[in-house]
């Protein structure tokens, strides 16, 4: 699988986070969720995970200021020819030190000239002393990087003629500084690394022979224009195919005039939502216009969309606790503790309908609950479905449908009831059942499967309408 490792790191960091969720007190998927969404607003504690260790079998990239500190096997010491930066100082009019102070240029306004001073020449060579002891560090650091070799690359325009013109330097200054060491005057004209390491080599050259080897190469070699034979190569092709046997053209005819298999399939997802199904069962104008999907500047009002409000309503629903016998200052108080711990905001909270979430409690879906022996919500799952019972296609094929059931618990004499919360604003039952009549027979195969147990019975709670509709045969109908 492409990226596999780092996939793999992403999921147990993903699991690390749900267990921090766990420690908290709320439950459910939309919380979960909720809860990663503010980790991502407000700490960015969500980068991807750490693939590589310091210990990797990898090759680094880094600059020389990051290695420090760091050992590997094999350094590679590249652009050393890159001259050293000294534009602050050659063309900036006034010049600043900590300990010198300002060193600015004469102005003449009358004349229309300008002149170097004493004391911005004495800032410019202090200066530039300064930077030259920097590079030196930095170089020093690249060097004892690594443990087993050192290549060091740099690019000059003419070699020969630069080694020679260092050559006469060091003549010239021979005898000035001992026989190894390389006078500090020449140090401090050198404008880049190289010119530091081709020095050291000319001085020394004798005995870094043993564990020093140059090599220079010529930018040619590495531009060779090779289109003259790939021409030649092209002329050859006709004599080449003027030879393929009858069997092998019948092999190609063969591979251009495929066809795919499945090519009626096409339309078909591998893998959709219990959504998407409900949606494509769906005429277009029985569809909902989504807009919770439009972007926040488009939209006209700033009022909380019917969707959203569903989902406040859904997530009131999945938070009530069975334990609690709830009344309506004790709904209210769910609902600030909700803000209290920022899974919604003060706008949403208050666009919570409590009369609604308080109806609910005294449905027999609610009696039920209080005496359940098992109960869980928003429970995600997979379930492999023939093409044919979705799409009008004559195969065998799977589709891969994924959900998340509200809710279901197992009564205390054991039997099994699926519950699905719908917030759709309907004048009678009906509606809801032939709109989601498909969904809620997928839930149940899915439940079915997982438990190995028949589901016994399946509900809509609408809480539009503040009351539970019984499914007969489990979502064929009412």
């Amino acid at each position: 699988m492409p990226n596999g490792v780092l996939r793999a790191q992403n999921l147990k960091m993903l699991f690390e986070k749900a267990k921090q969720y766990e420690k908290t007190s709320f439950k459910g998927l939309y919380n979960f969720i909720s809860f990663i969404d503010k980790l991502k607003l407000s700490s960015g504690d969500m980068a991807p995970a750490k693939l590589i260790g310091e210990n990797e079998d990898v090759v680094r990239i880094m600059s020389i200021h990051k290695s420090k500190g760091l050992e590997f096997p094999v350094v590679f010491l590249s652009g050393t020819a890159k001259r050293f930066n000294m534009q602050d100082i050659n063309k900036n009019d006034i010049l600043l030190h900590g300990d010198l102070g300002f060193g600015p240029k004469y102005v003449n306004y009358e004349e229309g000239e300008s002149y170097t001073t004493l004391a911005r020449e004495a800032v410019k060579i202090q200066s530039k002393k300064e930077v030259i002891s920097e590079e030196m560090r930095v170089l020093y650091v690249a060097l004892t990087r690594a443990k087993e070799k050192l290549i060091i690359t740099g690019i000059e325009k003419d070699y020969t003629k630069e080694i020679a013109k260092k050559e006469n330097i060091l003549a010239s200054y021979a005898g000035t500084d001992g026989k190894t060491n390389i006078n500090k005057n020449i140090i401090q004209k050198a404008l880049s690394y190289l010119d530091w390491i081709e020095l050291v080599y000319l001085k020394r050259n004798a005995e870094l022979n043993e564990i020093l080897e140059v090599n220079t190469y010529k930018a040619k070699e590495f531009l060779k224009d090779k289109s003259d034979e790939e021409k030649k190569e092209d002329r050859n092709i006709e004599e080449k195919l003027k030879n393929v046997k009858e069997k092998d053209i019948s092999k190609i005819k063969e591979k251009l005039e495929w066809k795919y298999e499945y090519k009626e399939l096409k339309h078909v997802l591998t893998k959709t939502s219990v959504t998407g199904i409900k949606n494509m069962k769906l005429d277009l104008e029985e569809k909902e216009f989504e807009d919770y999907n439009v972007p926040e500047f488009l939209k006209e009002s700033k009022e909380l969309t019917g969707a959203e409000k569903g989902s406040l309503m859904h997530l009131m629903l999945q938070e009530l606790d069975e334990k609690i016998d709830y009344d309506k200052d004790k709904i209210i108080k769910l609902a600030e503790d909700l803000e209290k711990h920022k899974i919604i905001n003060e706008k949403q909270r208050e666009a919570i309908d409590i009369d609604k979430v308080f109806e609910f409690t005294k449905s027999n879906i609610w009696k039920e609950l209080k005496t359940a022996k098992e109960i869980e919500r928003e429970k995600p799952f997979y379930i492999n479905i023939g093409v044919k019972e979705i799409y009008e296609e004559d195969t065998d094929e799977n589709v891969l449908v994924q959900g998340i059931i509200d809710l279901y618990y197992i009564t205390d004499k054991g039997e099994v009831v699926l519950v699905d919360y719908k917030t759709d604003r309907v004048k009678e039952e009906k509606e809801l059942v032939v709109k989601y009549k498909e969904q809620l027979e997928i839930y149940k195969k899915a439940l079915e499967r997982a438990l190995d147990k028949k589901v016994g019975r399946v509900y809509i709670y609408s809480s539009y309408l503040g009351k539970e509709i019984l499914i007969e045969n489990g979502g064929k109908g009412v």
